[in-house]
């Protein structure tokens, strides 16, 4: 059983994004800029956005994060959001999800300019992945997960992939680049009737369900490709976990992502990655 090394992966990436940053100060240009919505005190929140912040500011993007109060109104994020659209010296920028509930959160990403959506969440973005529309930015974890299948030369070409997970975010655009591939794809949601047997016949497992521990050894088929999404509170020890039963699958698949340290650090420099295009395009 190899483990799939998302730090090493994503540092990669980062390392050659910082490479391309520092020609571009060597050159006199516009360093890419990448702006942070946060709406609210959310403790997660809060802690993915001050990642998101020090990781591009590491590499030399300059890096600003709006934080607006938790009473903020749709038209208020939304305002902000047309501000961004309209501002040059913007590459690209992101609201950073859950909003608060009494916010439109449709509303809100549908106003972002799909140029500079580097979380891909725009139903223009989602439609272009679908079209296999070049322009299209994928959101950052799908993009994460196909970077790792590469890095580890995890051909998913005719393969059966089954994702467990239908949610805009993930499961439905990661569906859309593994068709492209000419996998086989499943979607499964939380209504899906014999989830285990469905799993079992996947030779790629693909888990972004929330559900911490979900996936056990009756989920797996022998040699099958695990990469899991999950990052969860573990019920009783409160540890971070995934959505596998990291203990009861142990020795069934080929491949597996570790949690921490797999699918994680991927979206983040993902997100990086997309900047970079958002970046490039609008040079042009």
């Amino acid at each position: 059983m190899k483990i799939i090394d998302g730090k090493r992966t994503s540092q990669k990436i980062l390392d050659n994004i910082s490479s391309k940053i520092e020609r571009v100060v060597l050159d006199g240009e516009k360093v890419p800029r990448l702006d942070l919505i946060l709406v609210g005190d959310d403790f997660a929140s809060v802690k993915y956005v001050q990642i998101k912040e020090q990781r591009a500011r590491e590499l030399g993007i300059d890096c600003q994060t709006h934080h607006l109060k938790e009473d903020s109104t749709t038209e208020e994020v939304v305002n902000l959001v047309k501000t961004l659209n309209a501002f040059n010296e913007v590459d690209g920028f992101m609201v950073q999800l859950p909003l608060p509930s009494h916010i439109d959160t449709n509303v809100v990403l549908e106003s972002i300019e799909p140029r500079k959506d580097v979380d891909g969440l725009t139903s223009v973005n989602l439609g272009r992945l679908f079209q296999n529309d070049p322009k299209a930015i994928p959101p950052a974890t799908p993009l994460g997960i196909m970077k790792l299948l590469d890095e580890y030369k995890i051909d998913v070409f005719g393969k059966r992939v089954v994702i467990l997970g239908a949610s805009n975010i993930v499961g439905v655009p990661l569906s859309a680049m593994l068709l492209r591939r000419d996998a086989t794809v499943t979607i499964c949601n939380s209504k899906t009737a014999n989830i285990q047997e469905i799993a079992k016949t996947a030779d790629i497992l693909i888990s972004a369900t929330g559900v911490p521990l979900l996936v056990n050894s009756e989920f797996l088929k022998e040699g099958v490709v695990v990469i899991d999404v999950g990052s969860n509170k573990h019920p009783k020890t409160g540890k971070l976990v995934g959505d596998v039963d990291w203990e009861d699958v142990q020795g069934i698949p080929s491949y597996i992502t570790p949690v921490p340290g797999g699918v994680g650090p991927m979206t983040v420099a993902s997100l990086m990655l997309n900047l970079m295009n958002c970046y490039e395009q609008n040079k042009r």
